[in-house]
């Protein structure tokens, strides 16, 4: 039986197939350690930006006041928290061995760092989980084109091999899902999602049928 032909027969001739319906649900829905990290990041750099507002400090001043110090210990701070995501995926950067699942989150958060994060989720997933990687999910503060465009084709040939690689920009306010190659764009992507969006559309559902 050809499940394809069926659903599309079905919509009248508007070409609709089973696996139309999976690649939609795939790129536009995200597992919960997906969201719960970001709602941890997210929360963590409120934090940071607000620092200096409640130490009586100016936010001019504290510019060139003290910043890498707390800087550090302010990450450290981050994957604390993150810590409890690792009975489901696995946490880069990590003082310990990932256990090697099938999903990792490579988290990069200052401009220097950027680079150095691409690199690590494509050799991780090319080559220290090889075996079990299935999808790794980049989340930064940081999107430099020129350093994208150079490992497009190591991301396009990741995809051939089965790893996905998708990549999350974020800030205090929001977050949005960038493509790493024009191979693996899609319209669904560039949406931008908010704290606040997706309280109203929980609250819009509830209200319904």
């Amino acid at each position: 039986m050809n499940h394809e032909q069926d659903m599309s027969s079905k919509g009248d001739g508007d070409g609709l197939t089973i696996n139309d319906l999976l690649s939609a649900i795939s790129e536009t829905e995200y597992p919960q350690y997906i969201l719960d990290a970001l709602g941890q990041i997210q929360a963590w750099m409120k934090e940071t930006v607000n620092a200096p507002a409640e130490q009586g400090m100016d936010p001019f001043t504290a510019l060139f006041e003290g910043g890498e110090e707390e800087e550090g210990e302010g990450l450290d701070t981050l994957f604390e928290r993150l810590e409890g995501l690792e009975e489901q995926v696995d946490l880069i950067p990590n003082v310990r061995r990932p256990e090697g699942r099938p999903d990792v989150i490579v988290v990069s958060l200052t401009p220097p760092d950027y680079e150095s994060g691409l690199r690590t989720a494509i050799d991780y997933a090319a080559v220290f989980n090889r075996p079990h990687c299935k999808r790794v999910w980049i989340i930064s503060d940081t999107f430099i084109f020129d350093d994208v465009v150079r490992y497009a084709a190591h991301v396009d040939a990741l995809a051939g091999q089965g790893i996905t690689l998708r990549f999350i920009l974020v800030t205090p306010w929001g977050w949005v899902e960038l493509p790493l190659s024009g191979a693996t764009a899609s319209k669904r992507q560039f949406m931008w999602r908010s704290p606040c969006e997706e309280r109203r559309s929980k609250g819009n559902r509830g209200k319904g049928k």
